[in-house]
């Protein structure tokens, strides 16, 4: 299938599903359709960049799952590409998660050396750019939909680069990385918490929260 009628077929099955399970949905249309997909990975990422473009959120998660899925575009040549779809594309919380969990993130686990990027992310004047630097350090998880397992000292970086983000949709990613991290890191996450409970936003401290039983969470709430 060329990708004209392969664009056309994905528009046209995303089209006509409901409202219920689309995520689900979603997917499965994006599995059917794989083998119809580019083989070589630069064709599969400029036919990916089109679903990115088309500003359409099914066809932006089809692309998404497919990069996932070719794991061998996960190569640092293919970077460049990747980030400047965050740079020119990606103008919502909702794109901006699914690029980074799915894209972004094994790319900055991958290659420690990308580390600068997410901090050059965390200075950018564009909101979800800067969303995506503690969103990016954060990975799909096996035991928990999503894990952080970077290192804490480059994890409290991003955090405190952004702590005083006024963005609420910033606050909320420094606190769903803090409440990821809480799992991996327990005892350092807590002692930090408590550290900085008056620097951190109270969207971000009742965020990062989350995960912590619900007992020392109620303790840390009155602090």
């Amino acid at each position: 299938m060329d990708t004209i009628r392969l664009m056309k077929s994905l528009k046209e099955e995303s089209s006509n599903i409901g409202t219920s399970q689309r995520s689900v949905v979603i997917s499965k249309i994006a599995n059917k359709y794989y083998k119809e997909a580019p083989k070589s990975d630069e064709e599969l990422l400029k036919f990916c960049e089109q679903l990115i473009a088309a500003n359409n959120m099914d066809l932006f998660s089809i692309a998404t799952l497919w990069i996932k899925k070719r794991t061998t575009i996960i190569d640092i040549k293919h970077f460049p590409v990747i980030e400047g779809w965050l740079f020119k594309y990606i103008h919502h919380w909702g794109t901006c998660d699914q690029l980074c969990y799915r894209v972004l993130s094994p790319f900055v686990y991958k290659y420690s050396e990308l580390f600068s990027n997410v901090l050059k992310w965390a200075e950018s004047e564009r909101t979800y750019v800067r969303r995506a630097a503690p969103v990016s350090l954060i990975r799909n998880g096996v035991k928990s939909s999503f894990v952080v397992e970077y290192d804490l000292d480059k994890v409290l970086i991003v955090v405190e680069n952004l702590e005083d983000d006024p963005h609420h949709h910033i606050q909320k990613a420094v606190g769903w990385l803090l409440k990821y991290s809480y799992l991996t890191y327990p005892d350092e996450i807590l002692d930090y918490l408590r550290k900085n409970v008056k620097s951190l936003s109270r969207t971000t401290f009742r965020y990062a929260l989350e995960k912590v039983p619900k007992e020392i969470r109620q303790e840390m709430m009155k602090l």
